[in-house]
């Protein structure tokens, strides 16, 4: 069974970006090691398969340039504020396999939910209802913090209770349904030039549909900034300069 999102439109072929696979310990006897999908796959285990009676839910990454496939409604929600989110370069689902020493000294083996790559940083996801989240899913996640941190990298688990105040999902969901078109490098100029000096969303075309879209896409991009805690109108300031409020998450 599987449930798709509404058609948020088709990619720009200028825009898919590549998760970067970031290299684990390769020592046999590390406390935690990790593999890659092989090369020409995207996935370590691919979710459809023929028959299977569980639900998956699948959307066309505007940041990915691919189908993206995740096993609940909620990881479909992660999974769209981080491909809105403009402090989010990459992003993959079902991204590795990992092997780790429990704090008893035997092996297990897991697979988060997502791997993402949030201002430079690494970071491994799982996501899961609150509902779902036991005694063991809370051990595992404070074991790998602990064997993660040492290699600069982060583990977070994420429930529905985690997900950010409303006007950052609708937000997400603005940016994404309008930001599926390029930008020429003549209308990035300009934009920028008129943000640089101060302006807002109106001032600069938002309320216009086809100016609506560049500006989406540039917010996506982090090419230009605005405040993402807010509900994005035609008020909204717009700035050329980095800030927190680029995080869907904050």
């Amino acid at each position: 069974m599987t449930f798709f999102t509404s058609d948020l439109g088709s990619c720009s072929p200028g825009f898919p970006v590549v998760l970067p696979r970031w290299r684990g310990p390769t020592s046999p006897n590390a406390p935690i090691t990790w593999q890659w999908p092989a090369d020409g796959k995207v996935r370590i285990r691919n979710l459809v398969s023929r028959g299977a009676m569980r639900a998956i839910y699948r959307f066309t990454s505007l940041k990915l340039g691919r189908i993206v496939q995740l096993e609940s409604s909620l990881e479909e929600q992660v999974a769209l504020l981080l491909d809105a989110c403009p402090t989010v370069s990459a992003y993959a689902e079902q991204p590795v396999l990992m092997e780790f020493i429990t704090p008893d000294g035997s092996r297990s083996r897991h697979v988060p939910d997502l791997a993402v790559l949030h201002h430079g940083v690494p970071m491994f996801v799982e996501v899961k209802f609150s509902r779902d989240v036991d005694l063991e899913v809370l051990q595992r996640t404070r074991r790998l913090i602990d064997l993660l941190a040492p290699l600069g990298i982060g583990y977070r688990l994420v429930t529905e209770a985690d997900l950010p105040a409303p006007a950052r999902l609708d937000n997400a969901w603005s940016l994404l349904t309008r930001g599926r078109v390029d930008v020429s490098p003549t209308q990035l100029v300009l934009i920028h030039e008129r943000a640089r000096h101060g302006a807002t969303l109106g001032e600069l075309g938002w309320k216009q549909p086809s100016l609506a879209r560049q500006l989406a896409r540039k917010i996506m991009e982090g090419r230009i900034s605005v405040d993402l805690s807010c509900p994005l109108d035609a008020n909204t300031l717009v700035s050329t300069s980095r800030h927190a409020e680029g995080w869907l998450w904050a």
